[in-house]
């Protein structure tokens, strides 16, 4: 009878330690979830989301390209076009203002200026975007992966690339 209450006494001690370490112990506010520090938050951008997009399309393009799948080159070209006109029209919906998005970049959504200066910039890169990837999707058609590869790269160098280096903050 003296072990069985030792142990109830050990058992109730760890358990009131173990609680009063986890409400107030060690930062352990934050594993909750409480923590004064504000997380980081990726703002949507039409850049940022037609980059994301691109990025997995692209992915599954060089493989493609890679392995001679010339069906899903094609396929990829033709969904990196679509995103493109759909964050066109996202972002920049036609006879409507724009979004909260502009705001959270440092913008003012009532100045027109504001807007159509970076409803042109996106667009030009966009407009780049989606003819090399039409281009890729024609050369595709003659079957041949040096070509098919080439075109692939020119959209990186010539429309993602030349994108980022405008877009990207400088470090």
């Amino acid at each position: 009878m003296k072990k069985i209450n030792q142990i109830c006494i050990v058992v109730f001690i760890i358990t009131i330690i173990a609680t009063g370490l986890t409400t107030h112990g060690w930062q352990c506010s934050e594993a909750f979830g409480d923590s004064s520090k504000t997380p980081f938050v990726q703002k949507s951008t039409p850049t940022s989301s037609l980059m994301r997009i691109i990025n997995s399309h692209t992915a599954k393009m060089l493989e493609a390209i890679m392995v001679g799948d010339f069906n899903t080159v094609i396929k990829k070209s033709n969904d990196i076009s679509k995103a493109g006109n759909a964050i066109m029209r996202m972002f920049f919906p036609e006879g409507k203002q724009v979004d909260q998005w502009f705001t959270e970049i440092g913008k003012d959504p009532d100045n027109p200026e504001a807007i159509k200066l970076m409803k042109d910039d996106f667009e030009k890169y966009s407009n780049a975007v989606i003819e090399a990837s039409g281009n890729i999707a024609e050369i595709a058609k003659n079957k041949n992966i040096a070509e098919t590869y080439e075109s692939f790269e020119a959209m990186l160098k010539n429309a993602c690339f030349a994108c980022h280096e405008v877009s990207r903050a400088k470090k």
